[in-house]
């Protein structure tokens, strides 16, 4: 089993090849969604930073509950479709 060397052992759940599941705290986790619900609802440009370390800044256009993830939207044809659990923070 592989460690991303930024992340505690104890926030990870596991991590394969196709499958990476993040386990955040529950305050960030709230932190997270409430960022994502005000750039959805007020059209504010969100800062994401996801698994990997790679920033993303964009406006969320849609929230997809069932499956968990937003469409970050950059530009007229660039997005981007993120899993929440894949987000280690956010920021307005």
């Amino acid at each position: 089993m592989k460690y991303h060397p930024n992340l505690q052992k104890s926030n990870l759940l596991e991590i394969r090849e196709a499958d990476i599941i993040i386990v955040n705290d529950e305050q960030e986790v709230q932190l997270i969604e409430g960022a994502s619900l005000e750039s959805y609802q007020e059209c504010r440009t969100i800062t994401l930073t996801v698994f990997d370390d790679e920033v993303l800044r964009g406006v969320v256009a849609s929230i997809d509950k069932p499956s968990r993830r937003i469409k970050v939207v950059r530009g007229e044809e660039d997005y981007s479709f993120i899993k929440l659990v894949e987000i280690i923070s956010a920021s307005i």
